[in-house]
C-alpha cells in the first residue's frame, strides 16, 4: 500500500540522469532550470544529416564536438533546433567547458535546456545504453507503483469511499490537486494535496481559466462504455507532469467510471421511487393522508402548502427523437426551467411527458383566481425559456389547497391538456379554470343531442346566405356584453349597421335578443360551433 503522504514520484529526470553520469565525470554547464525535464530515451548523433532522427520529445541527445564539425554544424544552431523538438537535455563530449563556446551556454540558459559536458574520450554508445537501461527500469518501477496505487483505490471503491474519498487519496499520493468534472465541464469534486488549500475555481472549469490562473493540468476521460461522462485531472502550478502521473491517470479514470455508474444507478432508483410516490399522491393511492405527507417529506417535498398540478406532453405528431438530437432533451431543459422558479417542485420525467407538482406559497395573493393567473404567468415564463424544444402542450389544474384535493387537480390538468389540445391546438398552455363551459361541452362531443341543440338554436342563421357575418356579429355582441357602442367599434361598423344586423338576427330567429333564455342558448350554441369546427 502506498503511503498517504506525498512523495517525489517522478519518472527519470535530467537530474536523475546527471547523477547517473557523475561516475563518468559528467558536469552541468548550463540550463540548470531544466533539470526536472523528464527523460524518455537517449539518442546518439548520426554521422550524416539529419543529425538526429525519430525524435519524439524527452530524449537525451548525445554527441561530440568533432562529429558536429564534420557535419559543418554549430552547437548554438543545434541547441535551437533540438529545443524545438522538445529534447530533454544535450550531452556533448568536448575537451573543456570553453570549447562549447559562450554563445552555446548562453542560449542553453535562455532556453532552460540542460547542457552537459562529457569527457572527450567517453564512449557515447555505452552512455546511451546506460541511460536507456536506467529509463526503462525507472519506467518499470513507475508502472509497478501506478498499479499498486490503482489496486488500492479499487479496494477503497469497493469499501464505499465514493468519488470524494478516491480523489482525496489520489491527491495525497500524487501531491497534486485532483479535479473531477462532469461531461459539461462542471466541477463535481476537488481534492487538495496535503498542506495545500482547495483552489478557488469557477464551477464551470475550462483550460483557458486554468491557464489564466497560472495552473497546468493533465486530463483523462471518464467513460461508461463509449459514453463520455466526465474527466479526471491532476492540477499543478508546474507543467512537469511525469510518466508515473500520466499512467496513474489512465488507471484511475476507469475506477471513477465505476463510481459514476453507481451514482447513475442509485439516481435512477431514487428517481423511480420518487416518481412512484408522486403518482401515488396524484392518484390518491394511499390509506392515510398523514402517512403520505410524511413519506413525501422524507423525499424532500412539502405537501402542506397549496399545490398546482401541471402536465406537459409532446404533440402526437412529434417523432421519438434519437438521443443525439437536441430536441430529445426538451424534458430536461423544461425540468431545469421549472426548478429555477419552483426549487422545491416535485417533477417526474418521461421521454414524451412531464408531470409536475408545484408548491404555491405566495400568501399575499388574496384570491384563488389571482393565484391561478400568477401560476399561469410563471409557467409561460418557464416554457418560453426552453430552447430547441419540439412542439408540446400543457394542462394545468386548479390550485389544490390540501393533499386530498391533489388527485382532482391532476384529473383537471389532464382534462385541460386534452380539451385545450382539441380546441386550440398544440403548443399552448391550457388552464382548466379558463376553459369555462368547454369543460362540459367537450364530454358531449360526438353526442347527437349536442348537434341537435346546435342546429335547433343557430339553424336559421346557418341557413341564411350571410350567416358568417351574422354569426360574427352575434359573437362580438355577446363578447361585449350587449354594449352596442363597444361592439360597433370592435367590428368597425356604424351603429346603424350593427342595429340592422341585430334586427336581422332577431327576424331570422323569431325572438328578441332581450330574452335571457335565448341569449344563454345562443352563447352555448356558439361555443359548440367552435368545438365542431375543430
Amino acid at each position: 500500500m502506498l503511503s498517504a503522504t506525498p512523495s517525489p514520484i517522478s519518472s527519470a529526470s535530467v537530474r536523475n540522469i546527471l547523477t547517473l553520469l557523475v561516475s563518468r565525470d559528467a558536469t552541468l554547464v548550463a540550463g540548470s532550470e531544466g533539470l526536472d525535464h523528464q527523460v524518455t530515451w537517449a539518442l546518439r548523433m548520426r554521422a550524416r544529416l539529419p543529425a538526429f532522427e525519430s525524435v519524439r520529445g524527452g530524449e537525451l541527445a548525445l554527441l561530440t564536438l568533432s562529429q558536429l564539425r564534420r557535419l559543418d554544424e554549430t552547437l548554438p544552431h543545434l541547441i535551437s533546433s533540438l529545443h524545438k523538438e522538445d529534447i530533454a537535455a544535450i550531452a556533448v563530449a568536448a575537451p573543456s567547458r570553453e570549447a562549447l563556446g559562450d554563445e552555446a551556454t548562453a542560449l542553453a540558459n535562455q532556453l532552460h535546456l540542460p547542457l552537459i559536458l562529457l569527457p572527450p574520450k567517453v564512449s557515447l554508445e555505452e552512455i546511451e545504453r546506460e541511460v536507456i537501461t536506467f529509463v526503462v527500469s525507472f519506467r518499470g518501477e513507475s508502472e509497478r507503483r501506478a498499479n499498486e496505487l490503482s489496486h488500492h483505490m479499487m479496494q477503497l471503491s469497493v469499501q464505499g469511499a465514493g468519488i470524494a474519498g478516491l480523489c482525496e487519496h489520489l491527491a495525497a499520493n500524487c501531491g497534486k490537486w485532483v479535479i473531477v468534472q462532469d461531461d459539461h465541464l462542471n466541477i463535481r469534486y476537488q481534492a487538495a494535496p496535503p498542506g495545500s488549500q482547495s483552489l478557488d475555481l469557477p464551477s464551470h472549469l475550462t483550460e483557458e481559466t486554468l491557464y489564466q490562473m497560472g495552473l497546468a493540468r493533465i486530463t483523462g476521460p471518464i467513460q461508461i462504455g463509449h459514453e463520455l461522462v466526465g474527466s479526471l485531472s491532476l492540477v499543478s502550478r508546474e507543467s512537469n507532469f511525469d510518466y508515473l502521473e500520466r499512467m496513474i491517470l489512465g488507471l484511475v479514470a476507469p475506477i471513477l467510471a465505476l463510481e459514476f455508474a453507481r451514482e447513475r444507478e442509485r439516481s435512477e432508483v431514487e428517481s423511480r421511487y420518487s416518481a412512484e410516490a408522486l403518482m401515488d399522491v396524484l392518484q390518491g393511492n394511499y390509506q392515510q393522508a398523514e402517512e403520505m405527507i410524511a413519506r413525501a417529506r422524507l423525499l424532500g417535498y412539502d405537501l402542506a402548502v397549496p399545490q398546482v398540478v401541471a402536465v406537459f406532453e409532446l404533440s402526437p405528431e412529434e417523432p421519438d427523437y434519437p438521443p443525439e438530437n437536441p430536441r430529445s432533451q426538451w424534458h430536461k431543459r423544461l425540468r431545469d426551467e421549472l426548478v429555477r422558479i419552483w426549487p422545491s417542485g416535485w417533477i417526474s420525467m418521461e421521454p414524451r411527458r412531464i408531470t409536475a407538482l408545484l408548491p404555491f406559497q405566495d400568501n399575499d395573493l388574496f384570491s384563488e383566481r389571482t393565484s391561478e393567473q400568477t401560476i399561469l404567468t410563471r409557467l409561460e415564463r418557464a416554457t418560453s425559456r426552453v430552447q430547441q424544444a419540439p412542439r408540446y402542450s400543457a394542462g394545468i389544474g386548479r390550485l389544490a389547497t390540501g393533499i386530498i384535493a391533489i388527485p382532482h387537480a391532476y384529473r383537471e390538468a389532464q382534462q385541460a391538456l386534452e380539451i385545450g389540445r382539441k380546441l386550440f391546438g398544440d403548443g399552448k398552455l391550457h388552464s382548466f379554470s379558463q376553459l369555462g363551459i368547454y369543460r362540459l361541452l367537450f364530454y358531449l362531443y360526438g353526442h347527437e343531442e349536442l348537434t341537435n341543440f346546435y342546429q335547433e338554436t343557430l339553424g336559421p342563421l346557418l341557413d341564411a346566405g350571410s350567416n358568417n357575418a351574422l354569426l360574427e356579429t352575434l359573437e362580438e355582441f355577446f363578447h361585449y356584453n350587449g354594449n352596442l357602442s363597444e361592439t360597433a367599434r370592435a367590428m368597425h361598423l356604424h351603429r346603424n349597421s350593427l342595429l340592422y344586423r341585430l334586427g336581422r338576427i332577431e327576424e331570422l330567429l323569431g325572438r328578441s335578443l332581450e330574452d335571457a333564455e335565448l341569449r344563454l342558448s345562443l352563447q352555448i350554441a356558439l361555443k359548440i360551433r367552435h368545438l365542431l369546427r375543430r
